[in-house]
């Protein structure tokens, strides 16, 4: 796993050290996990239960719906 400080850009890791969060595109139910997108970077973010990763746009294709790159 990548350390925190080198996922993303400033600006989307400190949405979620402030609690606020990057835009959100998708909820995947089943796995109890949100999809978010830094509107900055364009970087994927996954949240889990306990903490968000960087993932990339292979990685978030299990979401459900018509889910597109938004580039």
């Amino acid at each position: 796993m990548i350390v925190f400080d080198d996922q993303g850009c400033a600006v989307c890791r400190e949405h979620w050290l402030s609690g606020s969060r990057p835009r959100y595109l998708a909820i995947d139910v089943e796995l109890h996990t949100r999809l978010f997108r830094c509107d900055i970077c364009g970087s994927y973010w996954e949240e889990l239960e306990r903490y968000a990763v960087e993932v990339t746009e292979s990685e978030v294709q299990h979401f459900p719906g018509e889910f597109r790159s938004v580039d």
